[in-house]
């Protein structure tokens, strides 16, 4: 029942007519032409009472359960659990890729290509699900995602295997974003939005697990390239099941009608943008010094697009992102909080390794390993906080709960030294799980309740969006903070040992540590130390501040009463 025909008529660009039915449906004529004046105000609304007649008047279908919402729900997992998974399965097969392709400089765009692909294209593919339909377009960014992969999987150079790894990373970005959309369309209540929630975190975590492992056996065992032709029997099954038991009702169209609706400009300046933020954090330190001009106007660039992007939305019939959604109060706070949390989350879960390698001398692996706890946390936090939300029906308590959990966490890492046990470890480690978990889940749910309906789609798509740009900018700052706090440890050691340290150029090359010898061993590990307690103190008032913008979230939507 993906299509259904309408009675005659056209239906207005944002209208619950355009949308999938979710709350309020049947409702009259006048009530569709306020809520599409909302959005237009430069639309008299006896006009659009006549260009825009009420067209939806059918019943909503009965609610998906039993045995479909079972299989529904286990093919939203394994599209998920992939788009995730893609992620970080190529961490360990990296050196190996880059070594049969002779490409040593190009080997962190694999994995660069990919983030970039999947954060662009995530604040765009809430509104395509407006227009084209739940199911159509789910269905797409599976077919995309599994063409990225053949491709990958058959690259016969490093620029094809990069381009391909930016397709997987388009149809990646619908596969999760689009999960959570369709969450918010299959349960009318909150607390059935919260259980399904715990779904997502579990693929989460199951991938972060599952990927490395997989990679490093794939590259042992076999080939790299089985890390991508592994999606396609995973994929195809996903595929099968959405197809078969994903049953939202949608107004059938023209196909051309369709593209008419769709913002052009605005996507064009949101992708634009976003490329010109990103690529200057992936050069920056690298490619280019951070002071260099191609990096100075790349970021002059994305801020000029920022204001030309307000522009054009304000101008648009149905806005990628919406400039209303940015004056609801709620909605303001709660990107801003998954944006703070995506800076330090992304930013701990990379270098907390970082720190287990230097300072205490794991292994790659047993550093991975280590953080187990913050996936159980994860885990845990979210299915523990979806049983919660009926009892307390508000989510404020979970969302300030982790912010403020998350922050004690970062605070504790700054203890972090040559030291440290491996209990303290692994208990500040879930600590960080538990925050992430509570405030993840329940800023998504609280994007859905405090908007409207016919505004879901597009705020949860803003909400994922913002915290992969935080993602993305908090791997960037924390790089930038410890390269610093690391040179200043090592301009106080004595000159012999700086220049031991110079000739192996330890700040650039990690595996040259294990080379020094005695006292300079002892010298260089303690600066690295002191620099990683640098970077956690610039790292807990970033998260702190997450915390007080979550005491202003207000309760409103269906838990306001």
């Amino acid at each position: 029942m993906e299509d259904f025909e309408p009675p005659p008529g056209p239906a207005a660009p944002n209208s619950p007519h355009s949308q999938s039915p979710h709350k309020g449906e049947g409702t009259d004529e006048a009530s569709a032409a306020s809520t599409v004046n909302s959005g237009f105000n430069y639309l008299e609304k006896n006009d659009l009472e006549q260009q825009y007649p009420s067209s939806l008047s059918a019943s909503k279908p009965p609610p998906t359960r039993g045995i479909r919402l079972v299989f529904l729900s286990i093919g939203l997992f394994i599209g998920c659990f992939l788009a995730s998974m893609d992620i970080t399965i190529i961490a360990t097969a990296l050196p190996r890729i880059a070594s049969e392709f002779n490409a040593q400089s190009q080997m962190s765009w694999v994995a660069t290509s990919y983030l970039l692909a999947y954060t662009a294209f995530q604040a765009l593919y809430g509104r395509f699900s407006d227009i084209f339909g739940r199911k159509t377009m789910y269905l797409f960014a599976c077919i995309v995602f599994l063409a990225g992969s053949i491709g990958c999987g058959a690259a016969s150079s490093m620029t094809m295997l990069i381009a391909f790894r930016a397709v997987q990373g388009i149809g990646g970005s619908g596969l999760f974003s689009l999960m959570l959309i369709i969450a918010s369309d299959l349960f009318e209540t909150l607390d059935e939005r919260a259980r399904f929630q715990t779904v997502v975190s579990l693929a989460f975590g199951v991938s972060g697990v599952v990927g490395p492992l997989l990679g490093g056996v794939f590259v042992e065992h076999s080939t790299w390239r089985w890390c991508f032709y592994m999606n396609l029997p995973l994929g195809i099954i996903a595929f099968g099941l959405i197809a078969k038991f994903l049953d939202v009702p949608f107004e059938r169209s023209d196909l051309v009608q369709k593209l008419m609706r769709l913002d052009y400009p605005g996507v064009t300046v949101v992708i634009a943008m976003v490329l010109c933020l990103l690529l200057p954090l992936a050069w920056g330190g690298t490619t280019y010094p951070w002071n260099s001009g191609v990096i100075i106007a790349l970021f002059v660039v994305s801020a000029l697009l920022i204001v030309v992007l307000v522009v054009v939305e304000r101008r648009a019939a149905e806005p990628i992102l919406p400039m209303n959604l940015f004056l609801n109060r709620e909605v303001v706070c709660l990107v801003s909080v998954m944006g703070l949390m995506g800076v330090v989350f992304m930013g701990c879960t990379y270098y907390v390794p970082v720190y287990l390698q230097i300072v205490k001398r794991v292994s790659t692996t047993d550093s991975g390993l280590r953080l187990l706890p913050c996936i159980l946390g994860i885990v845990l936090s979210a299915a523990v906080s979806s049983v919660l939300l009926s009892r307390f029906k508000d989510y404020r308590v979970f969302i300030s709960t982790g912010c403020a959990i998350f922050t004690l966490a970062v605070g504790l890492f700054i203890l972090f030294d040559v030291d440290t046990s491996l209990a303290e470890q692994l208990i500040f480690v879930l600590l960080m799980g538990l925050g992430q978990g509570l405030i993840f889940q329940n800023c998504v749910l609280a994007s859905q309740d405090c908007t409207e309906p016919h505004e879901r789609a597009v705020a949860t798509g803003l909400v994922a969006f913002i915290n992969s740009i935080g993602n993305s900018v908090g791997v960037a700052i924390c790089g930038a903070v410890i390269n610093n706090a690391l040179v200043s440890q090592l301009e106080m050691l004595p000159l012999e040992s700086r220049r031991i340290v110079e000739e192996l150029n330890v700040v650039e090359n990690i595996n040259a540590i294990g080379e020094l010898q005695g006292e300079v061993y002892g010298e260089v590990i303690l600066s690295y130390s002191k620099a990683f307690r640098v970077l956690f103190t610039v790292m807990t008032p970033i998260v702190g501040l997450a915390f007080v913008i979550s005491l202003f979230i207000r309760r409103r939507g269906t838990l306001a009463v």
